[in-house]
């Protein structure tokens, strides 16, 4: 049976190599890159490094491996043009760093640091440092641009520092130091916020902030007097490992106290101030345990997840959990928590889930957008739909009508209108909603789903739902 052969968006901008997804009819995808002659040679001599195969075994980089011309789908790759094909450890689901809180981006930039420290001192360098070459697997950063790893060359130099500041520590410094959220920037801006745009924001005393002027300051002057001489603003300059060990240094020192603690969260405090009382709130988990693990989903989305409380409870019994809220703060707080006593097949990230992440880049096929990286078997949407029709002003039919697109079981929970969060909501509002009733939502699950179980909460102000598309 021939398997499907998938070229990846995002990974044409280097000539050497392209990642490709290959499947068949009863899965098991593999993914496999391409290599040209020259790269291929180089994948093989650092595989063959000692401190490489330390990074694969500690889960820094992605697991990789070679493959010899009698593997099937190798033999693919290489009638596609290329001269070898390595294979990588599959990431169970894909997130772009516009995605991630402020405690992921951090991870993620120590890691690339690291990488590039243990490379330097191994006469290794990484030719690239963009935010998008790291995942998350087991709610760790992994590196997966594996060919960024080239040989160090006599008076070579960072070529990524200028990248790195860009897609990692100017949104992180302009986040920490000015609460400027920096999702929204690195969502409009896939190569990065440059030195110029960034200064713009540290101007007057703001500019003294730590780590302003060195990385975002005097670069911004330097390539705006390049560009006024006409020039590119990037010069390459001789730099010897002490130097580069000493920058990456200071770096991590930098990152590494960074922090941030936005104000005014909703949610960050859930688990002890939802409106639920004791009893209604174990309920409530035990509905959702149930279903869960009744049909131990591969992947779930939780949409409005608040800190992960049930996010958790799907996690015991399901392959992956993408928990999503655009609630920075309550998210970052799951992060932390899925890399200590939280289950690790949790993915936290920020979003408003009233405008998801779009398909972005080249033809719209260098970062796809949220819902076509990977088909849902379970959605939650727990105490949300209120929020979509109130704050988001998403009727009903459409909100539900989305929800059936995904042909996904849902688990939903219905906010009637005499809720105190319900009434909270619509202060000041001059709309009366009138299409938010339970018998009009009802109607409208009906015609889409058919309602399995569900579950009066709360005097019957709400109720749970447990829903199978037909």
């Amino acid at each position: 049976m021939v398997r499907s052969l998938s070229a990846d968006g995002g990974s044409f901008k280097d000539p050497a190599g392209q990642v490709y997804r290959i499947s068949g009819e009863t899965g098991g995808a593999r993914v496999v890159r391409g290599l040209s002659d020259a790269a291929a040679a180089e994948m093989r001599n650092l595989l063959a490094e000692p401190f490489f195969q330390q990074l694969m075994a500690d889960g820094h980089v992605v697991k990789t491996a070679m493959l010899d011309g009698k593997d099937a789908d190798a033999r693919q790759v290489i009638e596609d043009g290329w001269s070898g094909a390595a294979e990588h450890e599959a990431v169970g689901f894909i997130t772009y760093p516009y995605e991630w809180p402020f405690s992921m981006l951090k991870d993620a930039a120590l890691l690339q640091l690291r990488l590039l420290e243990a490379a330097a001192r191994n006469g290794w360098l990484l030719k690239d440092a963009t935010s998008f070459n790291v995942q998350w697997m087991d709610a760790r950063p992994v590196f997966i641009d594996v060919p960024s790893f080239v040989r160090w060359e006599d008076g070579d130099y960072w070529r990524g520092y200028r990248q790195f500041c860009a897609t990692f520590l100017t949104p992180l410094l302009l986040t920490a130091h000015l609460d400027i959220p920096f999702q929204p920037l690195l969502r409009g801006r896939l190569e990065g916020i440059p030195p110029e745009e960034a200064a713009k924001y540290f101007y007057g005393l703001r500019r003294f902030k730590r780590g302003v002027l060195p990385h975002i300051w005097f670069p911004a002057k330097a390539e705006g007097r390049a560009r006024k001489r006409g020039g590119g603003g990037h010069t390459r300059r001789r730099q010897s490992r002490t130097m580069l060990l000493a920058l990456l240094d200071s770096m991590s020192r930098l990152i590494g106290k960074l922090s941030y603690r936005p104000a005014g969260s909703d949610w960050a405090e859930y688990g002890r101030t939802h409106s639920y009382d004791e009893a209604d709130f174990l309920r409530k988990k035990d509905f959702v345990r149930r279903h869960a693990a009744s049909r131990s989903p591969d992947l779930v989305w939780d949409l409005g997840a608040n800190t992960g409380v049930f996010s958790r409870i799907a996690a015991e019994r399901s392959g992956t959990v993408v928990a999503v809220d655009g609630d920075q703060s309550a998210i970052d707080m799951l992060y932390h928590e899925t890399r200590t006593d939280c289950p690790s097949n949790i993915v936290p990230l920020v979003m408003d889930l009233a405008n998801l992440s779009p398909s972005q880049g080249w033809a719209g096929l260098e970062r796809p957008a949220f819902e076509e990286r990977g088909s849902p078997d379970m959605v939650m949407c727990l105490a949300l739909v209120h929020h979509m029709r109130v704050s988001a002003n998403v009727p009903l039919r459409l909100f539900v009508g989305w929800l059936r697109s995904l042909n996904a079981t849902v688990m939903l929970e219905f906010v009637g209108r005499g809720d105190e969060m319900f009434q909270k909501l619509i202060e000041n509002k001059s709309e009366d909603y009138a299409d938010y009733t339970a018998a009009n939502f009802e109607a409208e699950v009906r015609s889409r789903f058919a309602v399995r179980d569900r579950l009066k909460l709360k005097g019957g102000l709400r109720e749970m739902f447990a829903l199978e598309p037909i």
